[in-house]
């Protein structure tokens, strides 16, 4: 036993309670292949607005799950002349995402550390087609999970490593349309007797 009891005892709840913190945040934070099938489950599309969730410009994405499962395409605005596309994938156990932006260049995002299993932090990762030190690019991103049928993007733009500004979309999945309803048949109309022979 040490000499001073008082300060081993001290020493020892102090490691204790920082090991149970340590095991609290690995808890809440998400693993890759949970953040990867909440990805999944985004597969269609979703409609929304930027900036204003009323009245601002319209947007659209498409989620489609492709590669036997092993990589989610993200289409932004899918068929417009801004048209662009983020692959969500794991690599060797983690979470990434590679960005083909409108402006020529690639940037790729792991998966943050303050992310949680409603928020996908996409943390930057290097890219290619430009200088992080000079460029403009999408730096960082976040996909939160409101609810099954709504989400919310923030795209993070930086000129070198300044922000300059954040892009907020407010997106609504696109419901199946109810079935038409069935015309009923109309029955034939009877024939008229064929008069009998004199």
């Amino acid at each position: 036993m040490p000499k001073y009891p008082r300060t081993f005892l001290s020493i020892a709840t102090a490691l204790a309670a920082g090991l149970l913190a340590t095991a609290a945040i690995a808890a809440e934070r998400p693993d890759p292949k949970a953040t990867y099938d909440r990805i999944q489950s985004l597969a269609g599309t979703w409609n929304g607005r930027m900036e204003d969730p009323l009245s601002g410009p319209p947007v659209t994405v498409r989620y489609e799950v492709v590669s036997g499962g092993k990589a989610v395409i993200e289409y932004q605005n899918p068929g417009q002349s801004f048209e662009m596309v983020t692959v969500y994938y794991l690599a060797a156990g983690d979470f990434r995402a590679t960005h083909y932006c409108g402006a020529g260049n690639q940037p790729a995002w792991r998966l943050g550390k303050d992310s949680t299993a409603d928020l996908v932090q996409l943390e930057f990762d290097g890219g290619t087609g430009f200088d992080p030190d000079r460029d403009g690019h999408v730096h960082q991103g976040e996909i939160r999970f409101i609810s099954t049928d709504r989400i919310e993007h923030r795209w993070f733009h930086y000129v070198g490593p300044k922000e300059q500004g954040v892009t907020h979309w407010f997106l609504d999945r696109e419901l199946p349309k109810p079935a038409e309803p069935a015309e009923p048949a109309t029955p034939p109309a009877p024939e008229s007797p064929v008069p009998a022979a004199a």
